[in-house]
């Protein structure tokens, strides 16, 4: 709980006056900030902590700390009511922010500002994801400026609508929606808009999984990639890595890059898996050792692969490496090799996964194998990576069962 009251600053300035400042309270915890307003220690009210009528100026400078109050007020509520920690820094912030908003931004340049942030912060993928949420609620609207007001909860089924119309798939239309309501959390957060703007009350994003299929490899296009002898060591690491991941049981590339040498017991590597907290065990073959081997980080990191160079770091950290290692140094040649392969397919680093969950049910594995297997928490998950069997494959299954 954050409390706050304005009073008077303990220095004073050149012309006797002392300046009429915030003082925010946090968890015994206290800071302030100056309104850009004063007075002399004579004319202030302690008990009410307003000037006091002898001063010439103490109608608008107690309109000005009324202003302040429904602000600073606001500000504190949108913090309370965010499910997110927060500290008095975040709260003078937003003050600051609003104190240097002279005009309503709007939404256009709001997201714009946030972009460019993501930029700066090394994060590419995520800065384009926005960048293209950005561009078509604009192509939506038919204009470069949009207001917050405009995107209210009318606008936003018209514009999950017209993406529908236009051939977009349930995930993008997710994804384009959840950017929005993003922009919509931060603003608010910083104290740029009122929470009554916020559209997302009425309109809720439905969780909707991609009935798409999935891009797999066939185990004889597994056996393509094995045999590809690599033009450069940028296209043999993606391919160590892909069938690294194959071979680990569809490992996501977090879990990965998270994997610690302790992970290592009895020829078994062991680890929770980061999306849902499942246990994970499988043993190694010797293309797994080779990889480790290859690959392994120095005497003094606790991971495995020498990926992650900080042992200790915070969850951006995480996130860039695994865009950049991603977006540079694996996907693209992995496009490489299969064009090479000749192998017509948009695979990418995640298709190992879907691969390996693929292969296993057109072996005629369980789907509560494959579950335990994937390491997910229910079978609807498992069956969003399964794909359906070849009708030649699903022949030869019913002819086996039945002859």
């Amino acid at each position: 709980m954050t409390t706050f009251n304005f009073t008077l600053s303990s220095s004073t300035k050149s012309n006797g006056e002392k300046s009429i400042i915030i003082v925010l309270i946090k968890e015994r915890k206290n800071t302030s900030i100056s309104i850009l307003k004063s007075c002399n220690k004579e004319d202030w009210s302690f008990e009410t902590s307003r000037v006091k009528n002898c001063n010439k100026n103490s109608v608008n400078i107690n309109k000005f700390i009324d202003k302040y109050t429904v602000i600073v007020k606001e500000i504190i509520d949108n913090f309370e009511l965010q499910d997110e920690p927060y500290d008095l820094k975040d709260i003078v912030d937003s003050i600051k922010s609003f104190k240097e908003k002279k005009a309503p931004i709007s939404y256009t340049e709001f997201h714009t500002e946030l972009i460019q942030n993501l930029k700066k912060e090394g994060k590419e993928s995520t800065a384009k994801t926005e960048k293209d949420t950005l561009k078509s609620i604009q192509k939506f609207f038919k204009k470069d400026k949009i207001a917050f007001k405009e995107i209210d909860y009318l606008a936003l089924l018209r514009y999950a609508s017209h993406l529908t119309s236009i051939g977009n798939k349930n995930a993008t239309i997710g994804i384009r929606t959840r950017t929005i309501r993003a922009v919509f959390n931060k603003a608010i957060k910083a104290g740029l808009i009122s929470k009554n703007l916020y559209p997302f009350e009425k309109f809720k994003i439905a969780k909707i999984k991609d009935n798409s299929k999935k891009e797999f490899l066939t185990e004889e296009e597994i056996q393509l990639l094995k045999n590809y002898e690599c033009k450069n060591n940028y296209e043999q690491f993606a391919k160590d890595i892909f069938l690294f991941s194959y071979y680990a049981r569809g490992i996501n590339f977090v879990d990965l890059i998270l994997l610690t040498k302790s992970s290592v017991s009895n020829e078994h590597i062991r680890y929770i898996r980061r999306k849902t907290g499942v246990l994970v065990t499988f043993k190694m073959n010797d293309f797994i050792r080779t990889i480790i081997e290859k690959y392994s980080s120095d005497s003094n990191s606790k991971f495995i692969f020498n990926i992650l160079k900080q042992n200790e770091f915070m969850p951006n950290y995480i996130q860039n490496k695994k865009n950049k290692y991603l977006g540079k140094y694996i996907n693209p040649y992995l496009k490489n090799i299969f064009e090479n392969c000749n192998i017509n397919k948009h695979i990418t680093y995640y298709c190992a996964r879907h691969s390996f969950a693929t292969i296993l049910k057109f072996n005629n594995v369980s789907i509560e194998i494959i579950r335990e297997a994937l390491g997910h928490k229910d079978i609807q998950s498992t069956m969003s990576y399964l794909n359906t069997l070849p009708e030649n494959k699903l022949d030869s299954v019913i002819e086996n069962m039945i002859l």
